[in-house]
């Protein structure tokens, strides 16, 4: 019975999905032709393309983390006599997610719950639109040399990953001035430490399975080095806020900077002349990075909870990552990317499974792992992605906190129908360890999207 039930909602899911499809193809919907945005959420250090006299670094775009990556924008308005532009753009969603167990949280997984000690069902069924967002960019006249713009990007999913409802999530709200050389930057960006990302259905991007690297508010500024036309490094330095507001630990401690900023650094180097690849991919055949931060977080003992001896009033824990990052294009349509990271306290970038330190032992909890994925664009409007990302915190003597092992294996199927119309479908096997007496969990997930973009 319960396969059955399984393979229904798969058919259920892709019967939604060409449904939507079709009543889109339908519609015959069409945009301005206006010039690509780039980059609405890509990687930080990617900029409004049309702004600059140079060619960013273009990686294979995140299914989601990247709306505009079909090359549409929206609607583009002139502003000052043409001298200024703001680009307006944004997509509608529709995701179903079938779990053979119950994953946390429920629509945007980032793992499984522990399984029922009763041998009981778990599977869960959602369907939603919390990938729907809209975003604008401002870009304005030069000066002194440099051009300013502002970017703006937000979901209509809570104010965190982890809330199952709808709100308003901001993924990107910053300034910058750029120019050939040099860009200074700040507000709500991606993280300097390990900005990568894996080619993958979920908003969530495999954070807490290997993926490390969120996006916070920082200042930053960045040098451009060009040694030859083919090569380019890039070093980026960044303060920025210690707690994001995406996904972290909290408990029953208040969870907070300890009046200090982290201090993010990366060095990364591209090697070959730009090309253009498969679907119009810009980009270098190898990119290399490596990228660190340092800071702390201050625990308090929050009034609700009970008076304990052994739990101290307020700790003080020392945050630390390091991490390496590399895309290689090995023809024009096949290419692997992936990411490394060691670190401890990494819970506020995503690591650790979510975890920043140990409840009752109060120290910083180490965690190593990453993610590596192979890519093929089979044609210019169909690619495919898999790989496997890892999470795995340390266990020493002592420790008590729950999560001790989060993997997955992906491997997804893109269809770029139109300009305006992609069609994903993925599968996820997941495997998350728990510390006894709580329960292993292991199961799988399957996604389907239909996304317009406009």
């Amino acid at each position: 019975m319960r396969n059955a039930f399984n393979f229904l909602a798969v058919i259920t899911s892709w019967t939604l999905v060409l449904a939507n499809g079709a009543f889109a193809q339908s519609e015959n919907v069409t945009v301005s032709e206006s010039a690509p945005l780039e980059n609405a959420s890509l990687p930080a250090q990617a900029t409004p393309q049309d702004a600059l006299a140079v060619e960013p670094s273009t990686l294979p775009e995140c299914i989601e983390c990247n709306p505009s990556a079909s090359g549409e924008d929206g609607v583009t308005v002139s502003m000052m006599n043409g001298k200024s532009k703001l680009k307006i753009f944004g997509s509608l969603s529709a995701l179903t997610i079938f779990s053979t167990d119950r994953p946390f949280a429920p629509g945007l997984p980032l793992f499984l719950l522990p399984s029922s000690p009763f041998g009981l069902n778990t599977n869960t069924f959602d369907i939603h639109a919390r990938q729907s967002n809209i975003g604008a960019t401002f870009i304005g006249p030069q000066a002194n040399g440099l051009t300013p713009s502002a970017t703006f990007l937000a979901f209509v999913a809570n104010d965190t990953l982890t809330g199952d409802n709808y709100g308003l999530l901001p993924y990107n709200a910053f300034g910058e001035l750029k120019n050939e050389d040099w860009r200074f930057a700040a507000g709500l960006q991606n993280d300097v430490f390990n900005p990568r990302k894996p080619t993958v259905v979920s908003l969530a991007s495999m954070f807490t399975t290997g993926n490390t690297g969120s996006f916070r508010s920082q200042a930053r500024v960045e040098r451009f080095l060009r040694p030859s036309s083919y090569s380019e490094y890039t070093v980026q330095f960044a303060v920025s806020d210690p707690i994001q507001s995406v996904f972290g630990s909290r408990d029953l401690r208040i969870q907070e900077d300890n009046g200090w900023p982290n201090i993010e650094a990366r060095l990364s180097m591209g090697v070959g002349e730009f090309e253009t690849f498969t679907r119009g991919r810009r980009s270098r055949t190898f990119e290399l990075g490596s990228s660190a931060f340092v800071g702390q977080i201050r625990t308090t003992r929050s009034i609700l909870a009970p008076p304990d001896p052994q739990n101290p009033v307020r700790t003080v824990v020392d945050c630390w990552g390091w991490g390496v990052d590399a895309a290689i294009n090995l023809t024009k349509a096949i290419g692997i990317q992936g990411e490394l990271f060691t670190g401890a306290g990494l819970g506020e970038y995503n690591g650790g499974i979510g975890q920043t330190f140990d409840a009752t032992n109060q120290e910083s909890i180490r965690s190593s792992g990453g993610w590596g994925e192979i890519f093929a664009y089979l044609t210019p409007k169909i690619h495919v992605h898999t790989g496997y990302g890892i999470d795995s915190p340390l266990r020493r003597s002592g420790d008590t906190f729950a999560l001790t092992e989060n993997q997955t294996y992906f491997t997804n199927v893109v269809w770029n129908w139109t300009k305006n119309v992609q069609i994903s479908n993925q599968v996820d096997y997941r495997r998350t360890s728990y510390r006894s007496p709580l329960l292993d969990a292991s199961g799988y997930i399957f996604y389907s999207e239909f996304q317009w973009r406009f």
